[in-house]
């Protein structure tokens, strides 16, 4: 499941939007004023859903940290 993450351009409202696979039309309508005028926020791809010490970082045992 893919995360957007839009802003409205007449409100500045920012969402998101969970979809299996690519945005629709019904998608980019802000919720708050109802308005078209939407675009898509870039961020990056992979976001840290771990706790403490989850991700890439070496573990404690690791001769690099």
């Amino acid at each position: 499941m893919a995360s957007y993450d839009l802003v409205c351009e007449k409100c500045d409202h920012a969402f998101e939007v969970f979809r299996q696979g690519f945005l629709k039309d019904e998608d980019r309508l802000c919720p708050k004023c109802g308005s078209e005028d939407v675009r898509q926020k870039f961020s990056s791809f992979l976001r840290n859903l771990g706790g403490a010490g989850a991700g890439c970082a070496p573990s404690g045992g690791s001769p690099f940290g």
